[in-house]
């Protein structure tokens, strides 16, 4: 009624604008009316763009910019807290303190409840090739770090043996040899300068002891065995001292190593607290990925029942 009352208070005494029931007052009532309506739907508007004014549905669109939703039972009030200090975080960037300002804001958490990030976390990782003598192939640590992994050898062939089986980096020039016949269905263990041939030590028939470096980077590994010693010559007397040439078997080689993941940070969180808050771990990984930086993978990890 503000722009109706304005415009009445401009009018001449003798409109008779103060008699409520003269036409002239009925016509600008009407016509106040809709401007006061009109003035309030775009105060709304304005008021709806506005974290501090907007609430309900407006609130809701304004959270979902944020990638925040509302939770069961959360008033305005508590999840306007929440998109504030999800609007500080998104100006911080994809810095690790961004990231756990997301996740308490998420969380409902206080400024400095403490929150756990490892970064270039510890992973087991296992490849495994079937090779025949002469094989070369390529792999890399996929680690922060150069590691010495752990090597098990299997024949698998029926009916045919390896004979001094050597795995070789042909970048790095290290080579470890095995001085022995490895039997079909034998399985041989090398780890930590140690070797076991079917639960048995045997680290004596290994030479060096040490094994070779899996580097950083991608490099070239070989496989070779030893087929033959004397190729035997039916037409000369020698036959039964030659040693002739048998099947090449194939060995399945199994590399295992922990490995230092390269842009890579672990977040761990206790699962009590995501119950209480009644918030699932993709929500957490949706936030985390929503501020963290390009190409950086993230994991989440709950412990605790």
């Amino acid at each position: 009624m503000k722009i109706t009352k304005r415009i009445l208070e401009h009018m001449p005494d003798f409109y008779r604008t103060w008699d409520k029931e003269s036409i002239i007052f009925k016509l600008l009532f009407a016509f106040g009316k809709r401007l006061d309506e009109c003035d309030r739907d775009l105060t709304y508007i304005l008021r709806s763009h506005w974290v501090d004014t907007a609430f309900g549905d407006d609130l809701d669109k304004i959270a979902a910019i944020f990638n925040l939703k509302r939770r069961i039972g959360e008033d305005d009030r508590r999840f306007r807290q929440r998109i504030k200090r999800a609007i500080i975080d998104f100006k911080g960037g994809g810095t690790i303190q961004t990231i756990l300002s997301s996740i308490r804001t998420l969380l409902d958490l206080p400024p400095d409840y403490p929150i756990k990030i490892v970064e270039n976390p510890p992973q087991e990782v296992s490849k495994k090739i079937i090779v025949r003598t002469g094989t070369i192939w390529e792999m890399s640590s996929m680690s922060i770090y150069d590691v010495t992994p752990k090597i098990r050898l299997k024949v698998l062939d029926e009916g045919n043996e390896a004979r001094n089986p050597s795995i070789e980096n042909i970048d790095t020039g290290e080579k470890i040899v095995f001085k022995d016949v490895l039997k079909p269905g034998d399985v041989l263990e090398i780890r930590e300068e140690k070797a076991f041939l079917n639960g048995i030590d045997v680290t004596n028939k290994l030479f060096p002891r040490k094994l070779p470096t899996l580097t950083r980077r991608k490099c070239r590994w070989r496989y070779v065995e030893e087929t033959e010693k004397i190729v035997g010559i039916f037409n000369q007397s020698v036959f039964d001292k030659s040693i002739f040439a048998i099947g090449i078997p194939q060995i399945e080689l199994t590399f295992t190593w922990v490995s230092h993941l390269p842009a890579t940070f672990m977040v761990v969180l206790p699962k009590n607290l995501l119950d209480k808050r009644g918030v699932s771990p993709d929500e957490v990984k949706e936030v985390i990925d929503f501020v963290k930086a390009v190409g950086v993978k993230s994991i989440i990890e709950i412990v605790g029942e």
